[in-house]
């Protein structure tokens, strides 16, 4: 996991892509999850999670069994609950775009001679 910052300033929105496609030509699968916390200056504060094999760590069962055996051990939180984690994902509609659209693409093919304006 990498703190990725906040995407409220843009150096850190354009970092957040470069690092996630980083992380994809590894070999990672790569997402970026935000937390509002109101003692950051930005208001919330971000991580980008890659994960060799998401199915076995980021699925609702084992979020679930992990927070139980936190709460089992004694070692609970008043903040912290399964809702949160995966509502954690969830981004505004120009962060999530601007991230997840600033993938690698290819460059657009030179326009023929004959169209250029």
């Amino acid at each position: 996991m990498i703190q990725a910052e906040s995407y409220n300033i843009p150096t850190s929105l354009d970092s957040i892509s470069t690092w996630r496609q980083r992380m994809i030509d590894c070999g990672f699968a790569s997402r970026y999850g935000s937390i509002m916390t109101s003692s950051y200056p930005t208001g919330q504060i971000g991580f980008l999670l890659s994960e060799k094999d998401p199915a076995s760590s980021s699925n609702d069962t084992g979020i679930v069994q992990r927070y139980e055996q936190i709460v089992n051990d004694g070692k609970g939180t008043s903040y912290y609950h399964p809702p949160l984690q995966r509502s954690s994902f969830d981004l505004p509609l120009w962060v999530h775009d601007s991230i997840y659209n600033n993938a690698k693409k290819e460059e657009p093919a030179a326009a023929p001679k004959d169209q250029e304006l």
